[in-house]
């Protein structure tokens, strides 16, 4: 099946939202509970919260295998210095993991970061999560620092890239 990514609209949120539960309990209930992770969804990653992204000046980008079948997403939002992106959003239905679409979903974020004049990317990542740990430094990521996330209870690593 051929995946295309693109813009979401409005239309997209609920496929967003699925992707968003299905990767994060995949991913990170083993790290951090399903409580926590229960929270953070429901903090984090309501109909509002993406709606909002698509309205303003995010760069968001959805994996679709049709219309309105989301496989899965990326954002990322300019931080103080326009200069630097921060990767807030990654994620693929777990059930799709290993196709390269989290691949093709970054390249696209980095690109549309380059078009927009940005020159580095940063983001966080669970030190447990050796799956996106080795996803990031395989695509040229450095790790810069590590952090306590105490809103999930964590540990995390910071990684940047420049464009």
């Amino acid at each position: 099946m051929c995946i295309e990514i693109r813009p979401p609209t409005p239309t997209h949120i609920d496929g967003v939202q699925r992707v968003a539960e299905q990767a994060w309990y995949s991913a990170h209930e083993p790290i951090v509970g399903a409580e926590t992770v229960d929270e953070f969804l429901e903090k984090h990653y309501d109909a509002e919260t993406f709606r909002s992204l698509i309205e303003n000046d995010a760069i968001f980008a959805v994996a679709v295998a049709s219309e309105s079948d989301v496989v899965g997403f990326a954002s990322a939002t300019p931080d103080d210095c326009s200069t630097t992106y921060h990767l807030g959003r990654i994620y693929i239905l777990p059930d799709r993991w290993g196709e390269g679409i989290g691949r093709r979903l970054l390249a696209d974020i980095e690109q549309t970061v380059e078009r927009r004049g940005g020159k580095r990317i940063t983001l966080g990542v669970m030190a447990e999560n050796e799956r996106a740990v080795n996803f990031y430094e395989s695509r040229g990521y450095r790790r810069e620092n590590e952090f306590y996330d105490d809103r999930i209870d964590a540990r995390g690593y910071e990684y940047k890239k420049e464009m």
